[in-house]
């Protein structure tokens, strides 16, 4: 069974809008935590992995050059928010580490995006987000095995 064009052009062309005013949204509430929202970014995605993760995947996950993260690190090192660790056996890697004062601020970041979810989300039928959940992350997965030439 095919689905309309018409239904499949208008999720596709709701995608961009949606990620920029949600962006534009956390950035508000983000902006509350006294530093960039580039370094507000960096700061929670490394508290999600007390493990933490290489410079270059960091970048990758935040969309950006590697390089141009660099000032962003320097900025979370100098408030004492992150901390570049070499990895052992490969100087050239740095591994990323969230310090306890940036944990504390990672905390505080997320109860607030919890809060911005569930003013924006928590009326909707859990039914309906596990479904749009489950529909946008085959999307991304089916983009993704196109990128990679399996289509």
């Amino acid at each position: 069974m095919k689905n309309d064009p018409a239904a499949l052009y208008a999720l596709t062309n709701s995608i961009q809008p949606l990620r920029r005013a949600w962006l534009q949204a956390v950035s508000n509430t983000l902006g509350q935590s006294g530093i960039s929202n580039s370094l507000a970014t960096a700061v929670l995605l490394v508290s999600r992995r007390p493990e933490g993760t290489q410079q270059n995947t960091l970048a990758e996950d935040i969309g950006i050059n590697p390089g141009a993260l660099v000032r962003t690190l320097d900025q979370g090192e100098a408030a004492g928010l992150l901390e570049r660790r070499e990895v052992k056996g490969n100087r050239r890697v740095k591994e990323i580490h969230v310090l306890p004062k940036g944990k504390a601020l990672a905390q505080q970041m997320e109860q607030r995006l919890s809060e911005l979810r569930a003013q924006l989300l928590g009326d909707l039928p859990a039914a309906q987000i596990e479904q749009t959940t489950t529909t946008l992350r085959l999307f991304e997965e089916r983009i993704n095995q196109y990128l990679r030439g399996k289509n």
